[in-house]
């Protein structure tokens, strides 16, 4: 009993005690619980499924049925309601015994009566889309003794017995798609709908036709095999049903993760400093070195002997090491080298795949982030992971052939799975990795470094010191003390360096007393000269000189190195770091240089002014504030103070993506582009940034500035980022309390499921949002979550579902007067209708859209929406007024240099003339086209135009027959 007690739980309610006990043979392990209130429970175990079931009788009626339900959500707070039980048929194809599964429940006694007669005012609610999915997909086995229709129902407060009646016309007349009557689903569905997070499903044995014939059914036993059937029906629905928890956890998989990383298209810069790895540094270039044959093979020297041999190219090459031993300077040093070289002329690509941080890059998120390196972004870049993927393999290939190999440098990688979709698919080009691991399994050569010799490691202090002051002859005066220092800091490069830099400080003082000052760190923290590391690989011999660094620097400069260590990732701009510790922009440039100096954090390029620091700096710096309550608390306002900056400023920038007439001009930025460079520069931060609404302290604030970059994400296709910022303001708004954010949040949260392919996922939060909507009143987010839904509908292709809401939309905007969204429901609304046949009222539809939107001043979906016009009077048969369309959108676009946008529409253009039959405009408007692409970057698309302009006649005949619409990319 104790094991069913942790079983998620379903509620099963009935009417009836034959309902009741049709449900109940179906459970073992049954015991008695009651309600407070003294509502009775049977608790049993549902045998072949996770559920335990708590099944209880309502007794007859609307009113009733929803009191249990409201008790039972409150109560058990079940993962499902279902209400299961028999109903009058009301269609003569529906049999008695059939079993239907509720897509609707309508309540049919609202109306009014007039001198005119009766005016009905129907209430309808949608059955849980999560629990229709599940029985569609349901088992129903030979208990079930007949079909099964997914079909609305009615529910009112009468027994109906008649096809004459008056409310048998009524019907007729009002609900003609129900196919069944009953008592109590209405209030079973209200109830729910008040809940806001109730999935129910209404399930009912047919047992009578409604028709006068009632008492003869019952007394065939038909009541009892319809209560039978729809229980058998219950069952095997639940046997499909996945506890919430196991969807969630789904999700979470998908939710939990970090921002996704700024690719580069150039190298970071080269390492200054660099000492030894000579043996190293020559395999890896004898591994990146060209082959004769264009890469098919390649010579190499062996190590003991003067030949020559042939080999199979080195494609993959991976340093490995401690955290510490200068994997990336090695790996940075190389591939300058090899490009000064001019063996890449394909060019370079650069990622941290943060391997060792709490939220490491998916190799999904790095394909993102090279093909948005590679110019492929917003519309021009495919939604799911796999159509990335592809692309962006197709480009490498393309790139290989049209301009030459490249080298792709994959940094801080903690497993082979983060990169496996990263490898070319040719041979044509090189990747390098780092890793603390030794990926053995990749199919790589592996260079693992070793600390520097001793002769390397006092090399490296004495070059730094020489850099900065070449008068400076301490190394050459205290060999041994360097040696020892050396010894102390691991010989690993990035302590060395520390310590140069702090003795570069210390001038007048010798070498010994730096070793001295490490000594006694090393006492204080029992690592006297450890040569070990711990469980994650870093070096133990590295927090001495960390500490003797840190207790040197003063007071500002320690504080502006914590808060550095505090902010959302490891690189941070000056603006940033400006907000967060209270300062004006010289003040923090003077501490960050000194830092700079003392080799603590890294200037990111000399003209972004962007600051990191090595991640193991970082974590000694998070545990040093950690541990002193004064310095965690200073910490966690600047954290407050740098969100509000990046809500702020974020906010303003993602106003200015859709600005229309007449409003208020954002203040803090000079214009759309210069938002946009803004935003791209600082997304990492601003996804991490989100994260920290789990934190009560953060979370109202973190909450808004996750909901102020949906515009943002959106428009950049940063899909992946948008779910996982959108799922920590949902949870963090459910944790609080507020519904509006909560559901402002799922209805962000839908749109990057969708556009992910997870179009079940975007369905349920939809409608979540729209039911929190409509739960505290805010009609126009109700319409707008109704229009999204509405648009996942059309994507998991269940038009008329998409019709409906986007009806609903239309309307719902059109009575709280939103113009601008009524404009975008009317163009959804069109696309609907054109997939299901109804082309005039697709055209009216997407015609009265473009008239909204050239109102309210939305001028890009104008554009769109113009376009999507053209495409359906082309295929309409109306060339002529399919191309005057097709140019009113191009005047938009070359407004807003909209370039992919343009080359979209001049590739449908062309199809309209080759439809009249014009094959020179034809020609000349792909090569339009292909011009346009290669503008906004979009090589692939450009291709296709380009080729499409050299067709025969023929071919563009066959074309523009098979074409229905080439604007894949509006």
């Amino acid at each position: 009993m104790a094991d069913n007690e942790q079983r998620p739980i379903v509620v099963i309610l009935t009417a009836l005690l034959v309902e009741y006990e049709a449900v109940r043979a179906h459970l073992t392990e049954i015991r008695k619980v009651s309600h407070p209130l003294g509502t009775r429970f049977d608790r049993g175990r549902l045998p072949g499924t996770d559920w335990s079931v708590a099944l209880a009788q309502t007794g007859e009626g609307n009113g009733a049925a929803a009191v249990i339900t409201e008790r039972a959500h409150n109560w058990l707070a079940p993962d499902a309601l279902l209400f299961v039980g028999v109903a009058g048929g009301l269609k003569d194809d529906i049999e008695l015994g059939d079993v239907v599964v509720a897509t609707h429940v309508y309540g049919y006694h609202g109306g009014k009566v007039t001198d005119d007669g009766f005016r009905a005012r129907p209430r309808a609610w949608e059955a849980s889309h999560r629990l229709v999915q599940a029985a569609r997909h349901a088992r129903f086995g030979p208990e079930l003794s007949g079909r099964v229709h997914f079909k609305p129902v009615v529910a009112g407060e009468v027994v109906l017995n008649s096809r004459s009646s008056t409310l048998s016309e009524q019907l007729k007349h009002y609900y003609d798609d129900a196919v069944a009557i009953e008592m109590e689903s209405a209030g079973v569905a209200q109830a729910a709908h008040l809940t806001g997070c109730l999935h129910t499903l209404t399930i009912r044995g047919i047992s009578d036709k409604a028709d006068g014939q009632k008492r003869a059914a019952d007394a065939s036993g038909s009541q009892e095999r319809a209560a039978a059937n729809a229980a058998a029906a219950a069952v095997a629905v639940l046997a499909e049903v996945e506890p919430k928890e196991a969807v969630a956890g789904k999700a979470e998989n998908h939710h939990g993760r970090g921002p996704v990383p700024v690719a580069t298209a150039s190298l970071p810069a080269a390492p200054s400093g660099f000492t030894g790895r000579g043996a190293e540094l020559e395999e890896l270039l004898d591994a990146l070195r060209p082959a004769p044959d264009r890469g098919r093979t390649r010579w190499f020297r062996l190590r003991n002997r003067a030949e020559r041999q042939p080999r199979s190219p080195v494609l993959i090459s991976a340093v490995s090491g401690m955290g510490g031993i200068g994997k990336t300077a090695l790996a940075l040093h190389v591939a300058h080298k090899a490009r000064a070289n001019g063996w890449f002329p394909g060019g370079t690509l650069f990622v941290d795949m943060r391997g060792y941080d709490a939220e490491p890059v998916t190799a999904e998120q790095a394909v993102t982030a090279f093909l948005e390196a590679l110019g492929v972004r917003n519309d021009d870049l495919p939604g799911t992971a796999q159509a990335q993927s592809g692309l962006f393999r197709s480009l490498l290939s393309e790139r290989a052939e049209q301009q030459g190999p490249m080298f792709l440098l994959l940094d801080n990688v903690s497993r082979p799975e983060q990169i496996a979709p990263l490898l070319p698919g040719t041979d044509r080009h090189r990747v390098l990795i780092t890793s603390r691991d030794r990926l053995s399994s990749l199919p790589a050569q592996l260079i693992a470094l070793q600390p520097l010799s001793p002769d390397e490691a006092a090399d490296l202090v004495t070059e730094a010191l020489l850099t900065r002051d070449k008068t400076d002859n301490r190394p050459a005066q205290e060999p041994e003390a360097l040696r020892e220092l050396a010894v102390l800091c691991g010989r690993l490069p990035v302590a060395l360096q520390i310590a140069a830099a702090q003795l570069s400080h210390r001038r007048t003082r010798p070498i010994a007393s730096l070793v001295d000052d490490i000594r006694a760190a090393s006492d204080r923290i029992g690592a006297l000269e450890s040569k070990g590391v711990d469980q994650y690989n870093k070096p133990l011999a590295l927090r001495p000189i960390f500490e003797v660094s840190y207790s040197r620097l003063p007071e500002d400069q320690a504080r502006m190195l914590r808060l550095l260590a505090l902010a959302p990732t490891a690189e941070t701009s000056t603006v940033a770091l400006m907000y967060m510790a209270e300062l004006t922009h010289t003040q923090s440039i003077a501490l960050l240089e000194e830092l700079a100096a003392a080799h603590l954090v890294t200037q990111v390029g000399a003209d972004t002014m962007r600051w990191r620091m090595h991640d193991l700096v970082r974590e000694y710096v998070l545990k040093l504030t950690a541990a002193q309550t004064a310095l965690a608390e200073d910490g966690e306002a600047a954290r407050e103070r740098i969100l509000k900056f990046y809500f702020l400023f974020a906010q303003q920038a993602g106003n200015w993506l859709s600005r229309l007439k007449g409003t208020p001009v954002p203040m803090l930025f000079s214009g759309r582009g210069e938002a946009l460079l803004w935003l791209d520069a600082e997304r990492p931060n601003l996804v991490s940034a989100a994260h920290w609404a789990a934190q009560e302290r953060h979370a109202a604030t973190a909450i808004q500035h996750a909901l102020s970059l949906s515009r943002y994400l959106g428009w950049r296709r940063a899909f992946d980022d948008l779910v996982t910022v959108s799922a920590a303001a949902q949870k963090a708004a459910q944790r609080m309390g507020d519904l509006v954010r909560e559901a402002m949040a799922g209805d962000n949260l839908g749109i990057a499921l969708r556009e992910t392919g997870q179009v079940q996922l975007a369905i349920d939060a939809h409608t979540r949002a729209r039911d929190l909507f409509q739960t505290t009143g805010n009609r126009n987010r109700e319409a707008m979550a109704w229009n999204n839904l509405g648009t996942t509908m059309y994507a998991a292709g269940r038009m008329q579902d998409a019709i409906e809401a986007h009806t609903r939309a239309r309307d719902l905007h059109h009575a709280t007067g939103d113009r601008n969204n009524e404009a975008m429901a009317w163009s959804h609304l069109g696309n609907a209708l054109d997939e299901v046949g109804r082309t005039q009222d697709a055209m009216d539809a997407l015609v009265h859209a473009c008239d909204l939107f050239k109102e309210t001043g939305d001028l890009n979906n104008e554009a769109m929406t113009w376009s999507v016009l053209g495409v359906v009077l082309r295929k309409a048969g109306r060339v002529r007024e399919a191309i005057g369309a097709y140019a009113n959108a191009l005047k938009i676009h070359a407004a807003f240099d909209n370039w992919y946008g343009t080359g979209t529409t001049l590739s449908n253009l062309a199809v309209a003339h080759s439809a009249e039959g014009d094959t020179a405009k034809a020609r000349t408007r792909f090569r339009e086209a292909a011009a346009a692409y290669l503008r906004a970057d979009a090589t692939a698309e450009a291709a296709v135009a380009l080729a499409r302009s050299r067709m025969s006649r023929r071919q563009l005949r066959r074309l523009t027959r098979s074409a229905s619409s080439l604007a894949t990319g509006e």
